[in-house]
């Protein structure tokens, strides 16, 4: 199996972030696979000199979880992110025959099923509903159930042991070594810490809690896991405080893991079906099975399987049970807004049409703050459907974004939620918009917010305010050098000349973004970048 191809289809598809807006270059993948794979082919021929020559950057961002919680996320070099996918590839199969075999019904999570055609990586089948519903099932025969929440688990994985797991699991110590060395520098040199939210990672983590899987499996406690759920099943209530006690010294003593005290649990087993039931099925009466039904939809289509048309026809007549625009009113009017339903109502919206889309837009506008814990898919959501509404919806939805920027709102305060506003800002030309990018880009620091708003002033064509920048172009992180270099190609002549100028200075990976974007002859073409 190639497993340069694989991870770069795998990112160029699917993208390799759920938090942060996907870079550029991930499209830069899907147009130029084997120029990225002669890349990733020199790391490997010469990791300690690339790894030194172009060192490992990544941004770390404080990232909104729910209302008032917070985490840190980190996105990586695009290239050495597809590096480090590459590597844990490599050892995937190792990893993947030393945890517990699928068919015993205990680990749901990111179970291995690579597919060199399609670039996907994990099984569809085995999801966090099968999870569940296992777990229904098996309480069914015991007295108590065990919920257990590992508390911040990513940014917790000491990579020592993290380590230790894989040279448990794989005798390829040079993409370990590796991997270690890449995970160092994203971590700032910190021990500690995976990047919320790649595939790399996400089969890393999986091979650390295999460690406790193992140990409890060998104990003969029957439990279900997914990612960091633990859901263990106890004969009585002396018999699950012992588990839950062991557990906890266990993950504390060997992982340097806690659990979350708000979501750990002891439940009789009658309490955790009915529980389970109302999470899988909704609530006994017309609103919550009407709700269930909705969320038993998998809106998300592949649309580079060979029957996408199809398959997108059969999703269009599913949600036409549904009333859209209802649904989200009536979430909204809720305290808290239901993360999974709301995501779940946006992606229904991207399916609709005509004067439904323009309605929908209009009401998420107008209650954006209810929308807050799911911001970047509000967002996402109108970078793909947002220029399909009627004149009027599009300048009433930028609109209220730029006063949220004007206002200082707090929805658009931290870096990631300010980066996806400029891009959305810059669908449309408009003067409001253009000041609002210049008032996001002047009032932070961050690299991920400057690199977006280069991105956003881009696409607008603000040759004036993209000239202004080419005497910080040294002092630039790699992110806003190589956001400035497709930038230069809106600057004509001005912009040749200047590229001309600072050739020597670039990378490989930036000559090839530059010839990238050069062939797309954007000044003649009105191409944009794919934001």
């Amino acid at each position: 199996m190639d497993y340069y191809k694989l991870a770069i289809d795998n990112i160029s598809k699917f993208g390799d972030t759920d938090i942060f807006p996907y870079p550029i270059e991930n499209a830069l993948f899907y147009d130029k696979p084997e120029e990225v794979k002669k890349i990733l082919e020199q790391i490997s021929g010469d990791f300690d000199n690339w790894s030194t020559n172009y060192p490992v950057e990544s941004i770390n961002s404080c990232i909104p979880v729910g209302i008032t919680g917070f985490r840190w996320a980190a996105i990586v070099d695009p290239i050495w992110n597809a590096f480090l996918l590459y590597e844990v590839l490599r050892i995937s199969k190792d990893l993947e025959t030393k945890r517990i075999a699928p068919s015993k019904n205990c680990v749901f999570s990111y179970r291995l099923k690579l597919k060199q055609t399609t670039g996907k990586l994990f099984d569809n089948d085995l999801t966090w509903r099968k999870f569940y519903e296992t777990a229904r099932t098996k309480a069914s025969s015991s007295a108590y159930v065990i919920k257990l929440d590992i508390s911040d688990f990513y940014t917790r994985i000491y990579h020592h042991r993290l380590e230790n797991a894989l040279l448990r699991s794989t005798s390829n110590t040079t993409s370990v070594k590796r991997i270690m060395t890449i995970l160092n520098s994203i971590s700032k040199n910190a021990s500690y810490g995976l990047p919320v939210g790649g595939n790399a990672a996400r089969i890393l983590a999986e091979t650390l809690l295999n460690s406790f899987d193992q140990v409890i499996n060998s104990k003969k406690i029957d439990f279900c896991r997914y990612v960091d759920d633990y859901i263990i099943f106890a004969d009585s209530k002396e018999d699950a405080f012992k588990k839950l006690n062991w557990c906890a010294e266990f993950l504390l003593r060997n992982e340097g893991l806690t659990l979350q005290k708000n979501k750990t649990q002891i439940l009789t087993s009658s309490e955790f079906i009915s529980q389970s039931t109302v999470i899988l099925e909704g609530e006994d009466d017309k609103e919550g099975k009407e709700r269930s039904a909705f969320m038993r939809i998998h809106i998300k289509y592949d649309p580079y399987s060979i029957t996408a048309e199809q398959d997108y026809k059969e999703l269009k007549r599913k949600l036409s049970d549904f009333d859209i625009v209802p649904l989200i009113k009536t979430e909204i009017r809720k305290s808290r807004i239901h993360h999974a339903f709301g995501k779940q109502l946006l992606n229904a919206v991207n399916i609709l049409e005509d004067e439904p889309l323009n309605l929908a837009f209009k009401t998420i506008a107008s209650n954006l703050d209810s929308f807050y814990p799911i911001y970047p898919s509000v967002m996402h959501l109108a970078n793909r459907k947002l220029l399909d509404c009627d004149e009027e919806t599009i300048d009433f939805f930028l609109d209220t974004l730029a006063e949220l920027v004007f206002t200082d709102s707090y929805i658009v305060q931290t870096d990631n939620n300010s980066s996806y506003t400029a891009r959305v800002l810059s669908l449309k030309n408009r003067e409001s918009s253009i000041q609002a990018i210049d008032h996001i880009a002047s009032a932070s620091r961050s690299a991920l917010v400057k690199m977006n708003c280069i991105y956003g002033m881009t696409n607008l064509s603000n040759s004036f305010w993209l000239s202004d920048l080419k005497p910080q172009f040294s002092t630039f992180t790699s992110w806003e050098r190589r956001a400035f270099i497709a930038a230069s190609y809106y600057l004509n002549d001005e912009g040749k000349h200047w590229r001309d100028k600072i050739e020597p200075q670039l990378s490989e990976f930036e000559t090839l973004l530059k010839r990238w974007i050069g062939s797309k002859n954007p000044s003649a073409s009105n191409w944009k970048l794919p934001l």
